[in-house]
């Protein structure tokens, strides 16, 4: 099998339209795509420490204090001493932080429901091989923080 430049291309046009979805929801609030990202990954693993927030979203724990910064002075986010440590802080989304997430992640998942739907069973666990395998090597040096978020969303994979 082939693999050309129009390849990479469709993947950057895919995502571009893909994040783009989000967009409107958190304009709306002013705020950006790394604040979506942070709130996804927070509203999933409750009690994730800030060192494993910035793991999972694969950068560093400088580039993520703005951001958190900014949700937790809305209100979107808590952090709590975390029980394991007193010198971490536990994250959790609030209720209005869970809110804003599903509101700007919905558009997200009835845009890939639209694309699966169109696409067939086939197709999209073609897809997910795919993009497993484009993550591979993400995925094996990930924390267990990272990996429930494809473990239907509870950090023991049950």
């Amino acid at each position: 099998m082939f693999v050309d430049e129009r390849d990479v291309a469709l993947f950057f046009l895919g995502w571009r339209s893909f994040v783009d979805d989000a967009d409107p929801v958190l304009a709306e609030h002013g705020l950006s795509r790394v604040h979506h990202r942070v709130l996804y990954v927070v509203a999933r693993t409750t009690g994730i420490s800030v060192g494993e927030l910035a793991a999972a979203l694969g950068i560093s724990r400088q580039a993520l204090h703005r951001p958190l910064s900014d949700l937790r002075r809305r209100g979107l986010v808590t952090g709590d001493v975390s029980a394991r440590s007193g010198r971490e802080r536990s994250l959790s989304a609030t209720a209005e932080g869970q809110a804003l997430e599903r509101a700007a992640t919905g558009p997200q998942l009835a845009h890939l429901s639209a694309v699966f739907g169109a696409a067939g069973p086939a197709s999209i666990e073609g897809w997910r091989r795919i993009m497993r395998g484009l993550a591979h090597d993400t995925i094996a040096q990930a924390s267990p923080a990272t990996r429930h978020l494809l473990n239907e969303g509870s950090p023991d994979g049950a």
